[in-house]
């Protein structure tokens, strides 16, 4: 493989990026599984330079996804869980392999801590409890601007009614948000 400092495999990687992606509606798992069969083929050395720069990144979000969906798996499994525990007083054929909602893990700082929720302090739950309040209220604040995009675009598509200038305007104004804030793009 190119040394780093032979490419700009950042750079280069944002431009395959912006190339791959089509004009209209588009699936982004599709559109990645797509390059990266293409990069495979046309530009291995980019696609292996622009991963190895990337690593760290990618393999955090795998650790936090993996934390979220341990947390999943418990709040899904605990109505399981208990069913289990009945059963097992009646036979030994419990449902051992679900999750235990204390082997859960939460972000419990502005570190990005996570913690099981067995060991977590006074204070880790009231960090976790300020975190969901504040994404209920942006959520509901962002449902809210929808929601009024709604009425106010009726049968038509909102670049028929609004300008950007306008979109952006009535969103700081539902949300109550600064000049520079922008909404956020739903998974």
């Amino acid at each position: 493989m190119t040394s780093v400092t032979d490419r700009d495999f950042i750079a280069e990687m944002q431009q395959a990026v912006e190339a791959a992606i089509p004009e209209g509606d588009y699936v982004a798992s599709v559109v990645a599984a797509d390059l990266v069969d293409r990069l495979r083929v046309e530009d291995p050395e980019l696609l292996a330079g622009w991963l190895h720069l990337k690593a760290p990144v990618i393999l955090a979000d795998v650790v936090a996804r993996r934390s979220n969906s341990k947390r999943q798996t418990a709040r899904v499994g605990a109505p399981r869980r208990a069913f289990a525990e009945a059963a097992r007083s009646f036979t030994t054929d419990g449902d051992v392999r679900v999750l235990s909602p204390f082997a859960a893990e939460y972000v419990v700082d502005e570190a990005n801590t996570r913690r099981a929720v067995a060991n977590m302090t006074a204070d880790d739950c009231r960090f976790v409890a300020a975190k969901y309040e504040d994404a209920a209220r942006i959520s509901k604040l962002e449902a809210a601007f929808h929601r009024a995009v709604a009425k106010k675009i009726g049968g038509r598509v909102v670049g028929e009614v609004f300008t950007e200038e306008q979109y952006l305007e009535m969103y700081r104004s539902v949300t109550q948000q600064g000049p520079r804030a922008v909404p956020r793009a739903a998974a």
